[in-house]
């Protein structure tokens, strides 16, 4: 049996999109829009046996930016997934191991990724990631949300204006920073869940969070950027937009955020340039905010 690893070619899609509905079981439209706004065949690698894709994961582009200023090239793992009858044959963790040779070649600072579950955590400690994001998270009831103030507003925006703002509010700290595409794939995805990305104003200040159901009682504000003092009214404009019996709202760990929050681990780190990790040695911390979860 011929074991090969490598980058996808042309025709391989309709194999990739079935090992990503049996891993993830997203619906069509969240499929197509991932291919739509992020798929390039050379940042998809997979592993295939017999010219058969038994794992694959793609690699999205982003950067990160500390609080200086400086910035590191980085990638982020994304789709990790292997065909149900090929698991425990560490698949996985030949094709991660590859991942790192590939960006090396490519000459990138580093790898980021975002476990679905605190078991993953630990999974990918055992390849070298380590522990660099964190969010500040939120749980609230409809009755624990002030009503909406007439003199705020909210109002659903496009990727490079969501993105311009993003940029404003976490501008000065130590932060991932997303390509208008991957914000145009996140809007993709909050509008698929019947909400979106959106503009927020208060008091004057400009500031934007992604909003998305993740069931009919649940709405996830998967971030919300706007200053400490004016975030419970950002989340009264969200909740009369969005009605749900359940609220969770993340921000960032460094902020004062909403009473009642706390951490919670988020994203992950490998370094391939060792100058450029001293320079977030003291940011684990660091916001990456959007996981694309």
């Amino acid at each position: 049996m011929l074991t090969e690893i490598r980058t996808s070619r042309p025709g391989e899609e309709e194999r990739q999109r079935e090992l990503w509905r049996t891993a993830f079981g997203d619906e069509e439209e969240v499929i197509d829009c991932f291919y739509q706004c992020c798929y390039r065949s050379e940042d998809m690698l997979v592993l295939a046996e017999d010219g058969r894709i038994c794992t694959m994961l793609a690699l999205l582009p982003m950067e990160l930016v500390a609080p200086a200023g400086q910035s590191a090239s980085a990638w982020y793992v994304y789709a990790l997934a292997t065909d149900p009858d090929q698991r425990k044959k560490g698949f996985g963790r030949q094709l991660l191991h590859y991942a790192d040779f590939y960006l090396r070649e490519r000459l990138a600072d580093c790898l980021t990724v975002v476990p679905a579950e605190p078991s993953l955590h630990r999974y990918f400690s055992t390849v070298g990631f380590q522990p660099c994001f964190a969010t500040r998270k939120l749980e609230l009831l409809p009755a624990m949300i002030s009503p909406a103030n007439r003199a705020d507003a909210l109002e659903q925006t496009g990727a490079a204006v969501y993105n311009r703002i993003r940029e404003a509010q976490l501008e000065g700290g130590s932060r991932v920073r997303y390509n208008d595409d991957l914000i145009e794939y996140q809007k993709g995805l909050a509008e698929l869940s019947g909400a979106g990305l959106y503009q927020i104003s208060v008091e004057g200040e400009t500031g934007c969070a992604a909003v998305e159901y993740v069931d009919r009682d649940s709405v996830l504000c998967k971030e919300l950027l706007i200053s400490p003092a004016h975030m419970e009214r950002a989340v009264a404009l969200i909740a009369a937009r969005h009605p749900a019996r359940r609220y969770h709202v993340r921000t960032p760990a460094c902020w004062e955020g909403l009473p009642g929050g706390y951490l919670q681990p988020f994203g992950m780190v490998k370094w391939y340039n060792r100058d450029k990790e001293a320079l977030w040695a003291a940011c684990t911390h660091s916001y990456m905010g959007l996981g694309f979860d």
